[in-house]
This record gives structure tokens, sequence and C-alpha cells, in this order.
């Protein structure tokens, strides 16, 4: 059976993923694309090996490459357009890049991602297992709270709702 997948516009932008079984085809791929926006992250590791393309919606236009290596599947990886900016979940690392393919800052995840939450144009929430930070624009934490493995929550009117084992919490979203 074949597999159609659901082309998704952000931005005047779609992605498509390429993954490749080896570093040399990855690498391969990579070098023979005639865009000059190009960004492979060399300091990643794994046995998956991924290219995300990204077009124009309207005109097809390659605007960027990225290039990364994990052990995480694609089915786990998070990729957000927030704003200007490219936020790029590594599995292990999360990265904030600019429209230039310029890294502003990346951030070790210390448990396994849930999930990207845009507060607004200038706050970001990461929001993992047992850890939660809000960064600004430029990648910098403005706030972290660690807690007990997560169990449920819910996000309404800027207002996070956490259940752990342990307790509930209740975080205002800034």
């Amino acid at each position: 059976m074949e597999e159609n997948k659901m082309r998704q516009i952000n931005n005047n932008k779609y992605l498509r993923e390429f993954v490749f079984s080896s570093a040399e085809e990855a690498s391969t791929f990579f070098n023979n694309q005639t865009t000059e926006k190009k960004l492979s992250l060399e300091d990643t590791f794994g046995d998956n090996y991924y290219c995300y393309v990204c077009y124009d919606s309207l005109t097809k236009e390659v605007e960027f490459i990225l290039s990364f290596s994990s052990d995480t599947s694609e089915d786990n990886l998070f990729f957000l357009f927030w704003e200007n900016r490219l936020i790029l979940d590594t599995g292990t690392t999360i990265y904030l890049i600019d429209k230039n393919l310029n890294i502003k800052s990346s951030l070790e995840i210390t448990t396994p991602l849930v999930g990207l939450h845009s507060i607004n144009k200038d706050r970001l929430l990461i929001l993992e297992e047992a850890y939660l930070r809000i960064i600004d624009s430029n990648g910098n934490i403005i706030k972290a709270e660690l807690f007990d493995l997560l169990e449920d929550f819910s996000i309404k009117n800027n207002v996070l709702s956490i259940q752990t084992c342990e307790e509930s919490r209740i975080i205002e979203l800034i």
C-alpha cells in the first residue's frame, strides 16, 4: 500500500522529509542540492539520517535544506515555524534557527519531549515529560521548572495545568 502524505503549509512553506540509512547517502543528497541556504548539524549523532527540504508553497522553489542525524524516529521529532525562526528537535537537542539558517541557541532535552507550544511571538513553551522551559525569541530561558513524570496536562487561557503522580500544578505562561 502506498502512503499518501498531505502537504502541510505553514507561512507559505512546506517541508519534505528525506530519511537515509547511511551518512554517505545523506551527505550525497545534501551536497547535490543547489540552494545556497543549507545547514548541516554536524554535532548530531544517530542511525537515522534526515534531510528536510523547505519549499515555497506556491512556486515550489527550494528555500532551504537542513540535515542532521538522530536515533529518534521521524514520528517523534518536532519542527516548528515560529515567527521568523525555526525550532528543530533532533531527539536530544532543540535548536532555535533564524531565517538565515544561523543557530541562535540550542537546548539539551533532559527527558522525552512532549511538545512545543507557541505562547506568543516572543515566548515558546518546551514541554518535556518531567521538565518545562519557556524561552524568548533569542532562545534565552525565561522560566524552567522540574517536576515528577507528567501524567496529564492541559493549556487554557495561557495557563498550563500539570498533573503528576505527586501533585497538581498550575503554571502561568508568561
